[in-house]
Protein backbone atom coordinates (compact mmCIF):
# COMPACT_ATOMS: atom_id res chain seq x y z
CA UNK A 1 0.00 0.00 0.00
CA UNK A 2 3.13 2.76 1.22
CA UNK A 3 4.31 1.63 -2.45
CA UNK A 4 1.08 2.89 -3.95
CA UNK A 5 0.92 6.27 -2.10
CA UNK A 6 4.57 7.08 -2.73
CA UNK A 7 3.85 6.68 -6.70
CA UNK A 8 1.33 8.96 -5.84
CA UNK A 9 3.24 11.33 -4.27
CA UNK A 10 6.39 10.96 -7.08
CA UNK A 11 3.52 11.84 -9.74
CA UNK A 12 2.62 14.94 -8.16
CA UNK A 13 5.70 16.05 -7.43
CA UNK A 14 6.87 15.70 -10.80
CA UNK A 15 6.69 18.51 -12.85
CA UNK A 16 6.96 16.07 -15.73
CA UNK A 17 3.33 14.52 -14.82
CA UNK A 18 0.36 15.37 -17.38
CA UNK A 19 -2.08 18.17 -16.40
CA UNK A 20 -4.58 15.79 -16.68
CA UNK A 21 -3.41 13.43 -14.48
CA UNK A 22 -2.49 16.04 -11.94
CA UNK A 23 -6.09 16.94 -12.40
CA UNK A 24 -7.15 13.76 -11.21
CA UNK A 25 -5.09 13.29 -8.58
CA UNK A 26 -6.48 16.58 -7.38
CA UNK A 27 -9.30 14.76 -5.71
CA UNK A 28 -7.03 12.32 -4.20
CA UNK A 29 -8.07 11.23 -0.40
CA UNK A 30 -4.83 11.73 0.88
CA UNK A 31 -4.72 15.66 1.81
CA UNK A 32 -0.41 15.51 1.67
CA UNK A 33 -1.16 14.31 -2.07
CA UNK A 34 -3.49 17.09 -3.23
CA UNK A 35 -0.81 19.60 -0.98
CA UNK A 36 1.63 18.16 -3.54
CA UNK A 37 -0.65 18.97 -6.60
CA UNK A 38 -1.03 22.49 -5.16
CA UNK A 39 2.66 22.88 -5.47
CA UNK A 40 2.97 21.30 -8.94
CA UNK A 41 3.72 24.19 -11.30
CA UNK A 42 1.82 22.25 -14.25
CA UNK A 43 -1.03 21.62 -12.07
CA UNK A 44 -4.08 23.23 -14.48
CA UNK A 45 -5.98 26.26 -13.34
CA UNK A 46 -9.05 24.40 -13.23
CA UNK A 47 -7.44 22.02 -10.77
CA UNK A 48 -6.50 24.82 -8.37
CA UNK A 49 -9.30 26.41 -8.39
CA UNK A 50 -10.81 22.93 -7.27
CA UNK A 51 -7.64 22.83 -4.51
CA UNK A 52 -8.36 26.37 -3.30
CA UNK A 53 -11.73 25.50 -1.58
CA UNK A 54 -9.85 22.09 0.18
CA UNK A 55 -10.65 21.50 3.87
CA UNK A 56 -7.30 21.10 4.93
CA UNK A 57 -5.40 24.82 4.96
CA UNK A 58 -2.32 23.11 3.73
CA UNK A 59 -3.40 22.35 0.37
CA UNK A 60 -4.82 25.83 0.15
CA UNK A 61 -1.44 27.48 1.12
CA UNK A 62 0.55 25.71 -1.62
CA UNK A 63 -2.32 26.71 -4.47
CA UNK A 64 -1.62 30.24 -2.69
CA UNK A 65 2.12 29.97 -2.92
CA UNK A 66 1.86 28.67 -6.85
CA UNK A 67 3.45 31.12 -9.48
CA UNK A 68 0.15 29.87 -11.89
CA UNK A 69 -2.75 30.45 -9.16
CA UNK A 70 -5.02 33.01 -11.27
CA UNK A 71 -5.93 36.17 -9.81
CA UNK A 72 -9.23 35.16 -8.96
CA UNK A 73 -7.86 32.30 -6.81
CA UNK A 74 -5.34 34.34 -5.01
CA UNK A 75 -8.83 37.23 -4.53
CA UNK A 76 -10.81 34.01 -2.63
CA UNK A 77 -7.77 33.12 -0.42
CA UNK A 78 -6.98 36.71 0.30
CA UNK A 79 -10.01 36.05 2.70
CA UNK A 80 -9.36 32.89 4.13
CA UNK A 81 -9.41 31.75 7.78
CA UNK A 82 -5.91 30.74 8.05
CA UNK A 83 -3.06 32.44 8.85
CA UNK A 84 -0.47 30.87 6.89
CA UNK A 85 -3.11 30.83 3.63
CA UNK A 86 -3.44 34.51 3.62
CA UNK A 87 0.30 35.06 4.24
CA UNK A 88 1.05 33.04 1.07
CA UNK A 89 -0.72 34.88 -0.89
CA UNK A 90 0.60 37.84 0.47
CA UNK A 91 3.92 36.47 -0.91
CA UNK A 92 2.66 35.55 -4.74
CA UNK A 93 4.03 38.20 -7.08
CA UNK A 94 1.10 37.31 -9.14
CA UNK A 95 -1.53 38.66 -6.26
CA UNK A 96 -3.33 41.38 -7.62
CA UNK A 97 -3.13 44.47 -5.76
CA UNK A 98 -6.75 44.63 -5.06
CA UNK A 99 -6.02 41.66 -2.68
CA UNK A 100 -2.74 43.20 -1.68
CA UNK A 101 -4.65 46.11 0.16
CA UNK A 102 -7.28 44.00 1.61
CA UNK A 103 -4.65 42.01 3.33
CA UNK A 104 -2.62 45.07 4.22
CA UNK A 105 -5.39 45.70 6.32
CA UNK A 106 -5.10 42.17 7.79
CA UNK A 107 -4.96 41.78 11.79
CA UNK A 108 -1.85 39.58 11.85
CA UNK A 109 1.44 41.64 11.27
CA UNK A 110 3.31 38.73 9.37
CA UNK A 111 0.62 39.13 6.42
CA UNK A 112 1.05 43.04 5.98
CA UNK A 113 5.03 42.40 6.64
CA UNK A 114 4.77 40.21 3.86
CA UNK A 115 2.64 42.73 1.91
CA UNK A 116 5.25 45.23 2.48
CA UNK A 117 7.69 42.77 1.16
CA UNK A 118 5.77 41.71 -2.06
CA UNK A 119 7.50 43.30 -5.08
CA UNK A 120 4.26 44.14 -6.62
CA UNK A 121 2.34 46.13 -3.61
CA UNK A 122 0.69 49.16 -4.79
CA UNK A 123 2.64 52.25 -4.11
CA UNK A 124 -0.35 54.05 -1.97
CA UNK A 125 -0.62 50.44 -0.06
CA UNK A 126 3.50 50.67 0.97
CA UNK A 127 3.01 54.50 1.98
CA UNK A 128 0.39 52.83 4.11
CA UNK A 129 2.17 50.48 5.65
CA UNK A 130 5.07 52.34 5.99
CA UNK A 131 3.09 54.53 8.90
CA UNK A 132 1.92 50.69 10.45
CA UNK A 133 1.73 50.07 13.99
CA UNK A 134 4.23 47.14 13.55
CA UNK A 135 7.98 48.71 13.45
CA UNK A 136 9.13 45.08 11.24
CA UNK A 137 6.37 46.29 9.08
CA UNK A 138 7.24 50.17 8.97
CA UNK A 139 10.91 48.77 7.94
CA UNK A 140 9.63 46.56 5.10
CA UNK A 141 7.30 48.86 3.24
CA UNK A 142 11.12 51.81 3.13
CA UNK A 143 12.67 48.63 1.93
CA UNK A 144 10.64 47.95 -0.51
CA UNK A 145 12.05 48.95 -3.80
CA UNK A 146 8.78 49.85 -5.20
CA UNK A 147 8.27 52.36 -2.00
CA UNK A 148 7.22 55.81 -2.50
CA UNK A 149 9.85 58.32 -1.44
CA UNK A 150 7.83 59.49 1.11
CA UNK A 151 7.67 55.94 2.58
CA UNK A 152 11.95 55.59 2.30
Amino acid sequence: MADGLDSKFALARDTRTPGKTLAKLASHKNWAVRADVASNPRTPSKALVKLADDKRWEVRTEVALNANAGGKVLEMLAEDEHISVRTAVALNPKTPGSALRRLSKDKSAVVRLRVAENRNVPGGVLRRLGSDDDRDVRRAAGENHHSPKKVK
